[in-house]
């Protein structure tokens, strides 16, 4: 059964990077062609140098489809520069807004894939009209997704982020915490160099326990903590998560659970293993000092450095000790 907010999918798009979509449950005037017309100036100098992993000063790009309100455009804008501003501004960043009408969505495809051959010229243009989850996809089903475009083989390296319409729609809260999710995964992949799929894999690990956890707790933390929300709305959200605990297998480890149908178990405990890595340690060694050290230390190599300890050794106390806790204990080492 699909949950309204922490269930992503991993789907393989036919000839690029992974795309990570995630399930979380109209008119404009906005037209993205003057934006296109300037990506074709820009796309010459995102081609002379190589800037993965340093902040930047360009904000992101914005695109949407013609059945998609301002009120959409401008909200996602907001929590963007939200996100940017607490993890920093990495980029190149592309958010292309979907709607409801598949007519609206097939005509930004054209519009995206235009662009993709202009800021890569090596771009196969019908293998990109053809891909296997385009924006009408998100037209029907809704969703929210990145694309993390860097590898051996495409001259541009950046990220692409969908934002839909629905599940969760922009009158939604979880709206909010959907974009800062998908930018924190902009966040993580910004500190992976490696053009090599094995290397990215190893250094953000294949299976969705540890980025998707990070991205959804960070995400609900930063939300969390903005003016306005409700004091006991983190308590709310992570105690939801916990409903998991339900599907966890005698024995298994979130760490061994892939994606699929019951991803959603390593989404939602992989949260939570994440806020109580930084409960054991601190928010600073997870966020920056990990990340930092990512590169050259890898995966294993970075989280002893900045935990004290082997991964395997905090997994097992999370499903032997914290996991075994009452609600009030799990609950009390949440800020």
């Amino acid at each position: 059964m699909l949950r309204p907010l922490s269930y992503l999918v991993l789907i393989a798009l036919t000839g690029y990077s992974p795309l990570w979509v995630t399930n979380v449950a109209s008119r404009s005037t906005h037209s993205a062609e003057p934006a296109a017309v300037a990506v074709t100036e820009k796309s010459k100098k995102d081609q002379e140098k190589d800037t993965w992993g340093q902040p930047i000063k360009d904000s992101a790009e914005f695109y949407a489809a013609d059945d998609v309100t301002n009120f959409q455009i401008d909200l996602t804008k907001k929590w963007y520069q939200i996100a940017a501003k607490a993890w920093g501004n990495y980029g190149p960043v592309e958010f292309w807004i979907v709607g409801s009408s598949e007519n609206s969505a097939a005509m930004l495809d054209q519009k995206y894939c235009k662009i993709r051959k202009q800021k890569d010229p090596t771009v196969n243009l019908d293998n990109c009209l053809n891909r296997g989850h385009n924006f009408v996809s998100y037209a029907k089903d809704g969703n929210a997704g990145l694309n993390t475009r860097r590898n051996e083989h495409d001259q541009w390296s950046g990220f692409i982020i969908t934002m839909s319409g629905k599940f969760p729609g922009p009158n939604e809260e979880d709206y909010m915490s959907v974009t800062l999710h998908e930018y924190f995964h902009v966040y993580q992949h910004a500190h992976i160099d490696s053009k090599k799929q094995s290397e990215r894999e190893s250094r953000n690990q294949k299976n969705p326990w540890w980025a998707e956890g990070g991205a959804e707790y960070m995400a609900q933390l930063l939300y969390s903590r903005q003016k306005g929300v409700r004091p006991e709305y983190l308590q709310q959200k992570m105690q939801h998560k916990l409903r998991s605990l339900d599907d966890l297998r005698d024995g298994e480890s979130i760490r061994d659970i892939p994606y699929g149908k019951r991803g959603i178990v390593a989404y939602d405990l992989g949260a939570w293993f994440i806020a109580f890595l930084i409960h054991k340690t601190s928010e600073k060694a997870y966020r920056v000092n990990f990340y930092d050290d990512l590169n050259r230390k890898g995966f294993e190599g970075s989280f002893v450095k900045n935990f004290g300890g082997s991964s395997e050794k905090f997994l097992d106390e999370f499903h032997n000790t914290f996991l075994k806790l009452s609600l009030d204990e799990k609950l009390s080492i949440l800020p």
